[in-house]
């Protein structure tokens, strides 16, 4: 690594392959993207706090990309809002350190079965603890002081600070200006790049990333991955979109071949990836970067969330609370019967039911096929404290996009390109704060407000598809086709050993697996990646105690 910062208390290093920005002053270093309110590439000679030093706030107010800060006011270090790329922690004898890659801090790993349990339970919550002992995870919009005794994470960005209530706005004016703040952070993010790979599955999110990138004359290459079942085989809609924009479509099939069951999705994180499908998602993916010369993969991942996919009677609560008129109000009870398919007294009764609940997002936790011995405390995060003038369906928003947290970490191998995911990046994500949940129903569409601002450059049919099945046929194949050994590793495994899973249960289930749920067949993948990432791990802090002792 070269060193490209250091004073009394902080040193930084990095190698060639991040960008790196020096703040005027020695004031610190930002590393990765970084761009200004404008667009452009940031220019921080004449950023503003120069006298004082830029705290992690001010940044974040005139910048926004992918980066983490080294400040040297209050000895800070502080992680973007939209955590594209990532920070690990380590604390040790009155000393810091803090990487993007886990292996930089420490020789020796251990799991942490407690964190372990929970990150399963929560369906991969980010916790600061990961599921390593002793590492942590500075979260998104989160800063720490280098010097305090035991490392405490702090807010410097909030999603609620965007989500008050606007001066009323035409549907086109709101679409417009959605439209416009997606085409140039797009524009912005691959800028550097050479050739990006977009993964493409024909719906609606994925497109208008495309759209984004044929709208700034960006050369790209398609990747659709489908499933030998019909049912999540998309490349219908994947040509559809990749023909109006003149971009090159590659079509590649998931294979079980390409799926290890002693092996895991991501090994190289502090927690399981959960999903054994990305292992054949990732070979798929390198053989068509090389075949494509792509320097970059690029996502639509995150549009359920960042676009408050909704399917309850909340938006009218969110209305009445916010007072809107009775016209739009009466609207919203339209909207919402057009989107559920429900009657009018449906959603009376959605509406009186959700009115007795909390505010707040109550995170869900599943103990399925987990050891109940002890109870489950719902994840804590500053985002899930609803202000005072909270609405309920902005709560949910706000949740799911910190569900997001967990699928915008790259789950290839760390040699291959880079991954974007350009819908959580920090303009898209005020812009949307910004948006009603009553307004995101209009014409009863789920996105609706995604889908008009794109209206002019998508294919009709695109515009119109309410949902789609993904590889759920696939995950199904990989329990069948893989289920003797799965079973045989989870029921003498580590988390048996642990007390995590409830190793009858587990044992039954699998037993008669045809008689299981979606969910229930999904959570048995999920334990099955989490004991390969277990093994991984105490494979590794096996050998580096047979390493000493030699």
């Amino acid at each position: 690594m070269t060193t490209l910062f250091q004073n009394d208390v902080i040193v930084v290093g990095s190698d060639a392959d991040l960008t790196c920005h020096l703040l005027p002053n020695g004031a610190g270093v930002v590393l990765g993207q970084l761009f200004d309110r404008d667009y452009r590439p940031a220019n921080l000679d004449s950023c503003p706090g120069q006298e004082t030093g830029l705290g992690p706030s001010e940044l974040a107010k005139d910048f926004w990309g992918s980066y983490v800060a080294i400040l040297q006011r209050g000895a800070i270090i502080a992680r973007d809002p939209s955590g594209a790329l990532p920070a690990y922690y380590r604390q040790e004898e009155g000393h810091l350190f803090v990487s993007n890659d886990v292996d930089l801090l420490s020789d020796v790993f251990s799991v942490c079965w407690e964190m372990l349990l929970d990150n399963i339970a929560s369906e991969g919550f980010h916790a600061h603890k990961t599921c390593l002992a002793a590492i942590y995870e500075l979260r998104p919009g989160m800063y720490l002081h280098c010097t305090d005794p035991r490392p405490i994470e702090h807010p410097f960005w909030s999603p609620w600070d965007h989500c008050h209530l606007q001066p009323a706005l035409s549907r086109a004016r709101v679409a417009q200006e959605l439209e416009t703040t997606i085409c140039k952070t797009i524009a912005s993010l691959v800028s550097s790049y050479r050739k990006p790979l977009c993964l493409a599955s024909g719906g609606l999110d994925s497109s208008i990333v495309l759209a984004a990138l044929a709208a700034a004359n960006v050369e790209t290459a398609c990747l659709t991955i489908f499933t030998a079942d019909p049912s999540g085989d998309e490349r219908r809609y994947a040509s559809m979109v990749a023909d109006q924009f003149g971009f090159a479509l590659l079509e590649a099939q998931y294979e079980t071949d390409h799926v290890s069951v002693a092996g895991c999705a991501a090994p190289y994180l502090p927690h399981p990836k959960r999903r054994p499908l990305f292992q054949s998602m990732s070979h798929l993916a390198a053989k068509a970067a090389v075949e494509t010369e792509a320097d970059m993969f690029i996502n639509g991942n995150g549009g359920d969330q960042i676009f408050s996919f909704t399917m309850s009677a909340t938006p009218i609560l969110d209305c009445l609370k916010a007072q809107r008129s009775l016209l739009e109000i009466l609207a919203t009870f339209e909207n919402v019967s057009l989107l559920t398919g429900c009657s009018l007294g449906e959603a009376i009764m959605g509406l009186w039911r959700r009115a007795r609940k909390p505010t707040g997002y109550a995170w869900p936790m599943s103990n399925l096929f987990l050891k109940s011995g002890r109870a489950l405390a719902a994840p804590k995060h500053p985002w899930l404290n609803c202000p005072s003038h909270a609405l309920p369906g902005k709560a949910h928003h706000i949740a799911m996009i910190l569900r997001m947290q967990e699928h915008i970490e790259n789950p290839f191998q760390t040699n291959d390109p880079p991954m974007i995911t350009p819908l959580m990046a920090q303009p898209i994500l005020e812009a949307c704060l910004a948006i009603q949940s009553w307004q995101w129903i209009l014409g009863g569409q789920n996105r609706a407000v995604a889908r008009e601002a794109f209206r002019h450059r998508l294919p009709a049919e695109i515009l119109t598809r309410k949902g789609k099945p993904g590889p759920a046929s696939f995950s199904a194949l990989l329990l069948q086709t893989y289920l003797p050994q799965m079973k045989e590793r989870l029921l003498d495994g580590h988390l048996a050993r642990q007390d995590i899973i409830d190793r009858r249960a587990v044992e039954t289930a699998m037993a008669n697996i045809l008689a299981q749920d979606v969910n229930e067949c999904r959570r048995l993948l999920q334990l099955a990646d989490a004991e390969a990432w277990c093994t991984h791990w105490h494979g590794r802090a096996a050998s580096a105690v047979a390493a000493k002792r030699s």
